[in-house]
This record gives C-alpha cells, sequence and structure tokens, in this order.
C-alpha cells in the first residue's frame, strides 16, 4: 500500500475533507429539516430560496465524493483523480474477500430477522412475492443508495491518514462516528424513511462498528475502492432485504453481532494493523 501512503492527506487537508462534505451535504438537507419544522424567516425571497433547495434531487450524499475529487484535484491535479478512480475497480486482492464483502452483513440480518420473529416480531419484507428485486436494488443500492456516493471520500481520502495517526481501530471508530454525525439531518427527514424519527443512537453505534469492519476489508484488499463499494452495498442492501433493525429485539441483535464482528477482528489482529495477524508478543506486551 505504499501508493496509497504516497497519496496520503496531511491534516489539514483532511479537516478541510470533513469541513467540505458537511457543508455540501448539509446546505442541501438542512432546508428540508427547517421547512419540515415549520422554520420561516418572513422574508419572502429567504423563504423562497429555502423551498427551491429543499425541493432539488437527493444530491447531498455525493458530499464525501465531492469533497475528495476537489481536494485531491487541487493537490495532486489530473493524475490524482484517475488514481482515485482507479482504486473503484481494483479487483486484484485476494478473490476469497467477497466471501465477508457481500455474505456478512446479509448474514448478521439474516439472524436479526430471526431473533425478531422469535420475539413475536413482524418483519416486513419490500421484496416479498418479488424475487428479482432483490438483485435490482443491490444494484440501485450501489450506484444511488449510498456507497458511489460515499466511499470515495470516507475510504478513498479520509482513512488513510487516520489509520496512520491512530491506527486501525482509533482512526476507524474515528472515521465511523464522523460518518454517522454526518447523517444528522436524515433522522428529521420526511424522504428518509428508513431513518427519519428512528433511534439516533443506535445508528451512529452501528456505523461507527460498521467503519471498523470495513478498515479490516480495506486492510486486507490493499485499499481496494471495490471492496469498499460493494460491501457498504451489502450492509444497506442486507438491511433493506432483511429489515432486522425494524424491531427492538433485531436491532439489538444486529449491534451484538457486530460487536462480535469487531472483537474477532481486534482479538485476532491488534487494534494497530488489521492487515496482519496478532503475534504473541504482541498479545503479551
Amino acid at each position: 500500500m505504499t501508493i496509497l501512503r504516497e497519496m496520503t492527506p496531511k491534516s489539514s487537508a483532511l479537516v478541510a475533507f470533513f469541513a467540505l462534505t458537511f457543508l455540501f451535504s448539509w446546505s442541501l438537507w438542512l432546508p428540508q429539516v427547517a421547512l419540515e419544522a415549520g422554520f420561516e424567516t418572513g422574508i419572502v425571497p429567504a423563504d423562497g430560496a429555502l423551498e427551491a433547495v429543499a425541493s432539488l434531487p437527493e444530491v447531498g450524499a455525493f458530499g464525501p465524493a465531492v469533497a475528495a475529487f476537489v481536494l485531491v484535484g487541487i493537490s495532486r491535479g489530473r493524475s490524482g483523480i484517475v488514481r482515485l478512480l482507479k482504486r473503484a475497480v481494483d479487483r486484484s486482492f485476494d478473490r476469497r474477500w467477497f466471501v465477508p464483502i457481500l455474505v456478512l452483513f446479509p448474514a448478521v440480518a439474516v439472524i436479526g430477522v430471526g431473533v425478531s420473529l422469535a420475539f413475536g416480531g413482524e418483519p416486513t419484507y419490500p421484496w416479498a412475492g418479488e424475487l428479482p428485486a432483490l438483485p435490482i436494488a443491490f444494484i440501485w443500492i450501489l450506484f444511488l443508495g449510498g456507497p458511489l456516493q460515499e466511499e470515495f471520500g470516507w475510504r478513498g481520502y479520509a482513512l488513510e491518514p487516520l489509520l496512520e495517526r491512530f491506527g486501525a481501530l482509533g482512526g476507524s471508530l474515528g472515521l465511523g462516528f464522523v460518518w454517522g454525525v454526518w447523517h444528522l439531518p436524515w433522522f428529521y427527514m420526511p424522504t428518509m424513511d428508513l431513518y427519519y424519527q428512528r433511534p439516533l443512537i443506535g445508528f451512529v453505534i452501528t456505523i461507527t462498528l460498521l467503519s471498523v469492519v470495513m478498515t479490516w476489508v480495506y486492510a486486507n484488499t490493499g485499499g481496494s475502492l471495490l471492496a469498499m463499494l460493494l460491501m457498504h452495498a451489502s450492509f444497506n442492501w442486507a438491511l433493506w432485504a432483511f429489515p432486522a433493525i425494524e424491531t427492538g429485539a433485531g436491532g439489538q441483535a444486529f449491534i451484538f453481532f457486530m460487536l462480535v464482528i469487531v472483537a474477532v477482528i481486534v482479538v485476532r489482529h491488534g487494534t494497530s494493523d488489521f492487515g496482519t495477524p496478532r503475534t504473541t508478543a504482541d498479545s503479551t506486551s
């Protein structure tokens, strides 16, 4: 991953990335939140502008990607942008990693649904009676449901400097927390069905744990953004297809098993580098 280290942004650039990401996304989301809360300035042009922004198509989710490409373009030029794009089609990693990339989160979601059913829950399956909707939904989610909009930023730009400064676990937890908070306006936007008026704390915990698991895969696939795009899509798709989080029991089970996965990763690899197994010396030092 030498090339990735050479491209690692400095701390000031990382701050700029987060600032630009939040500025782009929240400036497009907060008008919807304000209108939902009944906010009015009493100034006709200002209120008209607020309504105009709120009625725009959902492009706020592109904040992380926009920030990454802008900053890479400024610091590395066209060649840097091309390198970032190439990482999204990098298939040079061991093909066995496609198993956790595509299967791990659906398996956890299915277990969560099972726990929900055991406690009397009745999850609703949006694809019931329409099996072709499952692969179609995965493709839609991959391109329009988060991964493509976000991963060039979170894992493509921000992760490496955080890993270098705080280690695998610390960097992942920090990025996961910021990633979760970035979604905050969605919990007050009626158009975001999966998030609107749902518990925020549980979501932030889940996303932070997801960040750790994704760093584990990232470290073992040579920083492939293709792996990150597919894993992010797999996570979102799993919770759509097998809605474990619709009930309290299912949601708690899902978080519990995510915690178990993170614990196994840390026990096996330690906290500094998820790309190498933990040695006896590491565990006794």
